[in-house]
């Protein structure tokens, strides 16, 4: 990451750590917060408990909340009335841009075919992913998931190996601005 880039980054805490940010929570067990009363709990309901390296959330909504971009990467069941417990530390937090932004860029594990989004300012950012705003992100998502779970859209294309063309798509779709149509004809 650039040195000026480095600088932009703001330093989060439980006084800020709310507004217009951008997290991955790692997902963790009820009983990291049991015995423990809230230090804050919000109107849609969820409760933040505060340590020092980080805070704790149990929610039953990930994803966009409040002006903020709050995923959970969890294996962990929900326990009670779909609330999972999840925690970041507090340098795990990054400006949430504005929508019109150009901040997030997408990763995908082929393996499980899961699609995530993911800050610019993230560590393991390769420099390769197209970086695209908010809504470019989630429409871009919406096609990739749709490759990876669907087969129908393949049949008018010759090849050899399923999975490998599907790759080959996603990969084009990942790091490049071609619209899926276009990349569709390409293909022809």
């Amino acid at each position: 990451m650039e040195e000026q880039e480095k600088k932009k980054i703001k330093k989060f805490t439980k006084h800020n750590f709310f507004d217009r940010t951008y997290c991955v929570f790692q997902g963790a067990p009820l009983w990291k917060i049991s015995r423990k009363k809230p230090h804050y709990r919000s109107e849609s309901g969820s409760s933040y408990y505060y340590t020092t390296k980080g805070v704790y959330r149990l929610s039953n909504h990930w994803g966009r909340a409040a002006s903020c971009q709050w995923r959970l990467l969890s294996d962990l069941p929900a326990e009670i009335d779909d609330l999972r417990l999840g925690y970041a530390d507090w340098e795990d937090f990054r400006v949430n841009m504005d929508e019109a932004a150009d901040a997030y860029y997408i990763s995908v594990d082929f393996e499980t075919k899961s699609v995530q989004y993911n800050h610019k300012h993230d560590p393991d950012y390769d420099q390769v992913a197209v970086v695209r705003t908010a809504d470019d992100t989630r429409k871009r998502i919406k096609q990739i998931k749709n490759i990876l779970e669907d087969y129908k859209w393949a049949k008018y294309f010759e090849y050899d190996d399923l999975e490998e063309f599907r790759k080959e798509v996603v990969m084009q779709l990942i790091n490049t601005d071609i619209d899926l149509n276009e990349l569709k004809r390409s293909l022809m």
